[in-house]
């Protein structure tokens, strides 16, 4: 991979400091204000979400259409103590959506039961013969779908002769119609501002409607509900939902939560990833986001929301032990896979589809393929002549767009603009490979893709500790910072794990961490300047540290 250009992620108008209001309002350095800037957080109000992330910021849950009726049946099923099932999903937005909802239902005096449909058996979404077993085994009732089920109109449709209504929430992208649900509860429903909450946002929504905390809990009550914010912010972070507006609101609240006391498992979970203290968002996506997904990636999700929900330290442990086991399988698996993948072939679209892959871990394997490649890209495997797909596409790319070319080869198909899967017969792997590359090179036609966004040159551009976790959360739509840094190597740098590099520069004392970066590391020499992009990692007990992103060429800095 060539040396990547770079930009300031916003141009300065010359002679001004247009971050001095927030500089002044929020009594932050200037270093923490320019960052705030930087990403578009132009007014006081705007950067409030996450500066003075107060409860009454919150938006009305009764926005959403459908709410009145999904609480008002809700309700009614709690007092006749009528069956409830809450129907989730095997990542972690779907598991802490499902973790959620059954606390709030039995916070309410409800029995609720889940079920998470198992990646290789049942796949994504409602089916309806996991519907019918589950009639079978407990009787009808209602079912509560969480991170699912908006396009399932046949699914829902059959469950009213098997005596099941239904709830649907879910924040994936619509279909023409909707289910025959009694409520539909999606984000760009209705007049709720914020239209981007992960799947467990939304649950989170219902859960605040049938809590009555509205507009702004009891005091009271607000212990229970940042506890709920515990989950949304693992599920949000790890669906990279945009990190703004209110959903900044209810990730700084659940990461602050998560610095004072857990439960069994979460405490488990925080030990195995080494997190202490007030955790950031980037120690969220990076270590334990990748845990809570190794266990549905391996076969059945069910033991990640036992972990979430156990109170009790045995079983968090024993069930924090498979957890660990799982993510170790999952790390050895997915780099075996990637070894074996042949290279790309020069298409616009980077598909390959290896008989006998790991369903489990085409999702990672594509997302570290396109990186590599800068290319839209999917990786499958095939199940009975089935082939079973994961994409991922880089910036100035969109799958839904391209989805649409292909969808009559589909057997299904579905996602968002930079994450989805498809399934279909393997014999329609030609036509589907040739339409996802004309499509894809006529995205990359009319793309604009400018170089990597930065904050400037040396380490003064980005602020200390506790104002970066002021800033927080980091991520989707308010990135991590990211600095240029340039120096030179003094001595070779420490090889470790697959693919990382440690090493020091020249006149900065802290150390620098490069994952996977062993083949733009390898063109480092002793002696030798060079310039990086870098993001700061701050540990309570160990100080900061750098990450390294990537290589950069050697413009000049503005």
């Amino acid at each position: 991979m060539n040396p990547r250009p770079w930009r300031l992620r916003r141009a300065i108008p010359p002679g001004q400091e247009p971050w001095a209001p927030l500089q002044s309002a929020y009594g932050l350095s200037r270093a923490a204000a320019r960052l705030a800037w930087l990403r578009g957080e132009d007014s006081i109000e705007a950067l409030a979400w996450r500066i003075t992330p107060d409860w009454s910021r919150t938006h009305d849950p009764f926005l959403l259409t459908g709410m009145g009726q999904a609480v008002e049946r809700i309700r009614r099923a709690l007092r006749t103590d009528e069956r409830v099932v809450v129907y989730g999903d095997y990542d972690v937005d779907g598991v802490t959506a499902t973790a959620l909802l059954v606390r709030v239902l039995e916070k309410l005096g409800g029995r609720p039961e889940f079920f998470i449909p198992n990646r290789f058996n049942d796949g994504y979404g409602l089916h309806l013969e996991c519907i019918r077993e589950l009639r079978e085994a407990g009787g009808p009732g209602l079912f509560i779908s969480v991170d699912c089920g908006i396009r399932s109109l046949e699914e829902v449709s059959a469950s009213s002769d098997l005596g099941i209504d239904w709830i649907v929430t879910d924040h994936h992208s619509m279909g023409p119609a909707l289910p025959p649900a009694i409520a539909v509860l999606h984000p760009t429903m209705g007049d709720h501002p914020n239209r981007s909450l992960a799947g467990v946002g939304v649950a989170f929504k219902l859960g605040q409607a049938l809590l009555d905390a509205v507009p702004s809990p009891k005091e009271t009550e607000i212990p229970f509900l940042d506890g709920l914010l515990k989950l949304v912010a693992l599920g949000s972070i790890a669906d990279m939902v945009p990190l703004t507006g209110e959903n900044a609101l209810l990730v700084k609240r659940g990461l602050r939560a998560l610095g004072g006391p857990n439960g069994p498992g979460l405490v488990e979970l925080f030990k195995a990833a080494r997190i202490e203290g007030i955790p950031r968002a980037s120690e969220i996506a990076f270590s334990v986001a990748p845990r809570l997904n190794a266990v549905g990636r391996m076969g059945g999700a069910e033991d990640a929301v036992r972990l979430l929900l156990t109170r009790d330290p045995v079983e968090a442990r024993r069930l924090a032990e498979r957890v660990e086991s799982l993510n170790r399988s999952r790390k050895a698996v997915q780099d075996e896979l990637l070894a074996h993948l042949p290279l790309p072939d020069g298409e616009a679209f980077d598909l390959v589809v290896s008989e006998g892959a790991h369903k489990g871990v085409l999702g990672i394997a594509a997302a570290r393929r396109m990186k590599e490649s800068g290319l839209p890209t999917g990786v499958g495997t095939v199940i009975e002549g089935v082939a079973h797909c994961s994409l991922r596409a880089p910036e100035g790319f969109d799958l839904n767009e391209l989805l649409t070319l292909v969808q009559p080869f589909l057997r299904s198909g579905g996602g968002h603009r930079a994450a989805a899967g498809i399934t279909f017969e393997v014999s329609r792997l030609p036509f589907i490979r040739q339409a996802l590359a004309r499509g894809a090179a006529l995205q990359a036609s009319t793309r604009v893709v400018q170089g990597l966004a930065v904050e400037g040159l040396g380490i003064e551009q980005i602020p200390i500790a506790e104002e970066l976790t002021a800033l927080e959360p980091f991520g989707q739509g308010f990135p991590v910072p990211m600095v240029l840094l340039e120096g030179r190597l003094l001595e070779p740098s420490t090889s470790f794990g697959q693919g990382h590099e440690k090493f020091r520069l020249d006149g900065i004392e802290d150390g620098f961490t490069w994952f996977f970066g062993g083949e733009q590391a390898s063109r480092l020499k002793v002696g030798q300047s060079f310039r990086i992009a870098a993001s700061p990692q701050d540990h309570p007990r160990w100080g900061r540290s750098w990450r390294v992103d990537t290589l950069l060429d050697q413009e000049e800095a503005p």
